[in-house]
């Protein structure tokens, strides 16, 4: 690349300095204004230039534009993005990968995109040309390794009014190998005084569920969740639930120490229930969710994301109308859980596994007025009292369904339990540590105990029978 660098650079940059010396301390006249110095920048845009030279080109042309600013304010935030626009332009037209010194030059572009109004950056950044090269910095690791610069890159892709195929597949494939370095704390909650994600990360989840995009993640979820064989997707849909979650509880320990304002928290706690309802419980999303695994990653998040929500109301109180709103839909959520047949499983876990947090719920809002009417009444489990020790999962104590053996510890678990623990990551058997890979043989399941448990149920006469499998207490293993 190095042979079709523009030769006449280091003069341009060099008369640009030059200029804005004389600028400085001569200030405008009718032959020489900033603008002509940011101008003539934006022409050397236009040709290729090497990762140094538009590291200075920027440099000198932000500097015009902050001395133009003290004369004319009004234009300083589209002519800054237009800038930005004209540097990312000339990568995008080199194909550069994002290494060494372009890195810096990428990280200048989203300092002066960030902050800016969206539908400026909508505007500015929307050519096909730019656009494709965008999505492949933001989705391939080695073109771009710095996943910091690939995780602002939401800033712009968030803007774009939708993905067409190819763009949300692209858009999908980074956020599912970002989604790792993606922190509820650091990144999707508001943060004084720091740049956050939270606002363009939001958009773009909310952009792929209007599409098709996600049907796909879907079905190949529910079949590694069904065959044991626990892969990319369905550890990036269990990913986002726990993010979601983490981002309330976030809030609402920030809010309790005066680190948040109660606006932000109510934006915070309203977006979450939005991606909970589309990403969990949307009629897409319901035959995955409602599968071994996830059906306790889904309950989980149900009564984590209500709890966040009772508990925070008391400080909301000069938002009440927007409390009651989300009052209204928890209760929504909560009458999907409760009348679709196929969440009837989930609704024995919440029964079951959540009992003192929906008494807690209950209590809260009854006293607060706003009682949420489908809340599931919590039930004491005593189905393990005179079951045999050999159909008692080892981890969650509660009689197994579909019991499965982990080899390296020889300990019997049940395969909700099992899936739970292959969507952590790394995937650990509690009881060893020693990994856990559906490819190496790690685990196999026990159909001749399953037969004994079910012909236990058989003679049983509680009415609660089948029971569904406690959610696993586990290490959190964040990166």
């Amino acid at each position: 690349m190095e042979d079709q660098i523009n030769d006449s650079t280091p003069s341009v940059l060099a008369v640009a300095r030059q200029n804005l010396d004389i600028l400085s301390t001569h200030g405008e006249s009718d032959t020489l204004t900033y603008w002509d110095i940011v101008r003539s920048i934006l022409d050397l845009f236009r040709t290729s230039l090497s990762a140094q030279d538009v590291l200075k080109a920027l440099e000198l042309g932000w500097e015009g534009l902050r001395m133009k600013n003290e004369l004319s304010p009004e234009t300083m935030p589209m002519k800054r993005l237009i800038l930005a626009r004209s540097a990312t332009l000339c990568m995008a037209r080199q194909g550069v990968r994002v290494t060494g010194l372009w890195e810096d030059a990428v990280q200048v572009v989203i300092t002066h995109v960030r902050g800016g109004d969206p539908i400026f950056i909508k505007n500015v950044f929307t050519s096909n040309p730019l656009k494709q090269w965008i999505l492949t910095v933001f989705s391939d690791a080695d073109f771009c390794p710095n996943y910091n610069i690939r995780l602002d890159l939401l800033t712009i892709i968030s803007t774009w009014e939708q993905f067409e195929a190819n763009e949300g597949k692209s858009v999908l494939s980074g956020l599912m190998q970002l989604s790792v370095y993606l922190d509820a704390d650091e990144h999707l909650v508001p943060n004084a005084g720091v740049p956050s994600l939270e606002v363009p990360w939001f958009d773009v989840m909310c952009k792929l569920s209007k599409g098709e995009h996600l049907n796909e993640i879907y079905k190949k979820a529910l079949i590694q969740m069904e065959t044991l064989s626990v892969g990319g997707e369905a550890r990036w849909l269990n990913r986002v639930v726990e993010l979601v979650t983490a981002r309330t509880e976030v809030a609402k320990k920030r809010l309790a120490v005066g680190w948040l304002r109660a606006s932000d928290a109510l934006l915070v706690l309203e977006s979450s229930l939005v991606l909970l309802a589309i990403f969990v419980f949307s009629s897409r999303s319901i035959e995955t969710f409602s599968c071994r695994g996830l059906l306790q990653v889904a309950a989980v998040a149900l009564i984590k994301i209500t709890t966040s929500i009772v508990d925070m109301i008391p400080s909301l109180r000069t938002y009440i109308y927007s409390c009651m709103k989300m009052v209204d839909t928890v209760d929504h959520i909560l009458k999907v859980v409760i009348t679709c047949p196929r969440l009837q499983s989930l609704v024995s876990t919440l029964r079951k596994d959540h009992g003192e947090e929906l008494d807690r719920i209950s209590q809260h809002t009854y006293r607060m007025g706003i009682p949420l009417q489908f809340l599931p009444e919590a039930i004491d489990d005593d189905t393990t009292i005179n079951c045999p020790e050999r159909f008692v999962d080892s981890l969650t104590f509660s009689v197994m369904e579909a019991p499965v053996l982990l080899k390296t510890s020889q300990v019997t678990v049940d395969e909700a339990t099992l899936l739970y623990l292959l969507l952590q990551e790394p995937s650990l058997c509690p009881f060893t540590r020693t990994p856990l890979h559906h490819d190496d043989d790690s685990f196999c399941r026990l159909p001749d105990l399953q037969h004994e448990i079910q012909v236990w149920r058989a003679s049983q006469s509680s009415p609660d029978t089948p029971t569904s499998p406690k959610t696993p207490q586990v290490e959190s293993h964040q990166p």
